[in-house]
């Protein structure tokens, strides 16, 4: 790597976003975050890891009776915080959290959006989940909804919109590898990589 970088990810759920951003911090030799911004939040809060996974990418006003404030809201601001201090200090895979507004102003951030067919989707989480169609497509519906609305809370921007990523990819035609090879390609054309 010429210099250090981060590559936010956001993606549609059943699309392989979260499985084409390991395998790009694997093969760039790079941190990968996801779902671990919880085990450390869950590490400086107190909370258990499965109270905050509850509240994770949700806008729920869920409270607890020995607290005041909202565990969404105070989720949301330690996520960002970590993602923060992380972006500043190393070269990394960041997947959803908002990311991609979160760190607009950072000058070595590439954002990404992974998309895909809806029935390739569908497929996917039928496979993953082992549903049958119709609750993976109600499924995909309830998830969808949800990224949309908690994107929408914390930013005041449209989740998906082209106007706030560098790169759209659609992984029913380029398969995981293929977009994998894609942000690679993109990173090198940046002068990112060497």
């Amino acid at each position: 790597m010429t210099k250090r970088c981060i590559i936010t990810i956001g993606r549609e759920y059943g699309s392989g976003g979260r499985i084409i951003g390991e395998r790009l911090a694997e093969k760039l030799g790079i941190a990968f975050y996801d779902r671990k911004f919880l085990e450390m939040a869950a590490i400086e809060t107190g909370y258990s890891e499965d109270d905050l996974s509850e509240q994770d990418e949700f806008i729920e006003k869920k409270y607890f009776p020995y607290k005041t404030e909202n565990l969404s809201e105070e989720l949301f601001e330690i996520q960002s915080r970590i993602m923060i201090e992380k972006a500043k200090s190393e070269s990394c895979v960041i997947v959803g959290r908002c990311s991609d507004i979160i760190l607009k102003d950072f000058a070595n951030v590439v954002h990404v959006f992974i998309y895909a067919d809806e029935d390739d989707r569908i497929q996917t989480i039928m496979k993953r989940n082992n549903l049958d169609e119709v609750k993976a497509r109600k499924e995909m519906k309830k998830v969808e909804k949800m990224r949309k609305n908690y994107y929408q809370y914390y930013t005041d921007t449209d989740w998906g919109a082209r106007e706030n990523k560098d790169l759209l990819i659609n992984s029913s035609t380029c398969k995981i590898e293929g977009a994998v090879d894609l942000i690679i390609a993109y990173l090198k054309i940046r002068g990112m990589l060497q």
